[in-house]
């Protein structure tokens, strides 16, 4: 059981001794996974970029080239993939599709 100090000696502390809260933190679960897109046929990958060039935490089509791109809205944005691409993300030089997150193969 972990060390607790009463309420009344907590308080007393300077602030630099007040115990940290505990915050869950989920970066580490997916540290690494970078949104990207895989066209299927020619197995290349592409990672989602900001208009900045820097990369995405989100999947966005904008930085995708134009023969990937089936369908434009009418300001010009990507609307539609063509069927050879499929997201997921990269992790390393490893390409995981959604399905591959929902069941990774966990090697022991």
């Amino acid at each position: 059981m972990p060390f607790e100090l009463e309420p009344r000696l907590a308080s007393t502390l300077p602030s630099r001794f007040q115990p940290e809260p505990r915050r869950l933190d989920s970066s580490g679960l997916v540290s690494g996974f970078l949104p990207a897109f895989r066209h299927l046929a020619t197995g290349e990958i592409r990672l989602c970029q900001l208009a900045d060039g820097r990369i995405s935490v989100r999947h966005l089509l904008d930085s995708l080239p134009d023969d990937w791109i089936q369908e434009r809205d009418s300001s010009g944005r990507p609307a539609t993939l063509v069927s050879d691409i499929e997201p997921g993300f990269l992790r390393g030089i490893q390409f995981w599709t959604l399905e591959n997150l929902a069941h990774p193969a966990l090697d022991g």
